[in-house]
């Protein structure tokens, strides 16, 4: 790794106690100790770039999620044809040792060849089949990474990088005097990062976490993950908020499936099958890819979004439901149809002289 201080590449017996041998200053984070990837260049440029350089404050989980690998990992197979091959050496040194010793060992190491190569085999006919539906989720769960990343940072530098913050260490602030609009958000994460930009003043936005105890005669946003709760979320709100507007300002799946190896692709395979109804039966709006995916178990959080696009879609959904109404235009009357008589007056003064007169005219 890199030196955050002198910029020497260390070797890891250049760097113990997480200190550098030609600086001798100490640093937070060492690959080899607390994890492929955790160093403390790439944490400082993490930072630097989901906090737009400094525009922005964000927590230490949107940071967990922006280190996080995009894209739908591969496929899982039953077998592997690496492990088929390391049996087999396996299997025929201890068959070729059983030739060579003498004694009680002979029938143990021929027995444990046989197995080996038995298992080599297995392992060789189901490389090529498809593993169950796995479960994909995040590298590290986010007390490992507070205690991990967070911690340490501070044991070593005293405070985070600049721009931020632990989520729980989020002052809330009052909520505004007169709110123009309820934003629902059920992540506790994202509605920590719009408190630390000051996003309910600015837009007079009163947050919440669920749809119980809302004020009366409100709009009301919902900001949500791209999976069936999140679009869920959306039909409970429209069910039981009846005369209200409710605005779907969630991820759409029709988002994450367009750029798919950009974004945060997590799965539950385990989906319930009352879920799964539901998803037919109160949100009929979804496509055959997007109910597909959801059936696969897929889904993307909203906190891996980089931080810049997910307060851009806080604040498109504040001005949707905040903008004035566009005033109505006066419809004119239908002009009344003019007589035969006003029809050669116009037409009198206009130049046609030669006007055709009528039968009625000419006789008075």
């Amino acid at each position: 790794m890199i030196c955050p201080h002198c910029s020497k590449d260390l070797r890891q017996r250049d760097r113990s106690g997480h200190r550098c041998d030609y600086c001798r200053k100490d640093f937070a984070l060492d690959p080899k100790v607390e994890g492929p990837g955790l160093h403390d260049i790439r944490i400082r440029t993490a930072v630097r770039r989901i906090t737009d350089d400094g525009r922005l404050t964000c927590t230490v989980d949107q940071l967990r999620y922006a280190l996080l690998s995009r894209g739908r990992p591969g496929p899982f197979y039953r077998g592997s044809r690496g492990s088929a091959g390391c049996l087999s050496v396996l299997g025929v040194a201890a068959l070729v040792a059983a030739l060579a010793l003498h004694g009680g060992l002979i029938a143990l190491l021929a027995l444990a060849g046989v197995v080996l190569l038995g298992l080599a085999v297995r392992q060789y006919v189901l490389a090529d089949q498809l593993a169950p539906p796995a479960p994909v989720r995040p590298r590290w769960d986010a007390g490992h990474f507070h205690d991990t990343v967070a911690g340490r940072w501070k044991a070593v530098y005293a405070v985070l990088p600049t721009g931020l913050v632990e989520d729980d260490l989020v002052r809330t602030g009052p909520p505004p005097a007169e709110p123009a609009f309820v934003l629902v958000c059920p992540d506790r994460t994202v509605t920590a990062f719009l408190h630390a930009n000051g996003f309910p003043q600015q837009h007079r936005a009163l947050l919440a976490d669920g749809l119980r105890g809302l004020p009366d005669g409100l709009p009301v946003a919902v900001l949500h993950d791209a999976s069936p709760q999140g679009c869920l979320l959306v039909a409970d709100a429209r069910a039981q908020l009846p005369g209200r507007r409710v605005l779907d300002a969630g991820l759409p799946a029709r988002a994450v499936l367009a750029a798919e190896p950009k974004c945060v692709v997590l799965r539950d395979p385990f989906l319930a099958e009352e879920v799964r109804a539901r998803l037919v039966r109160d949100v009929p709006g979804l496509s055959s890819a997007e109910r597909d995916w959801y059936a696969e178990g897929w889904w993307s959080p909203l906190v891996a979004l980089p931080p810049k696009r997910l307060m851009a879609a806080a604040v498109r959904a504040a001005e949707q439901l905040t903008a004035p109404a566009a005033p109505v235009p006066l419809q004119k009357a239908a002009p009344r149809p003019e007589t035969p008589a006003e029809t050669r007056r116009r037409a009198l003064a206009v130049g046609f002289l030669t006007w055709p007169e009528t039968d009625e005219e000419h006789a008075g």
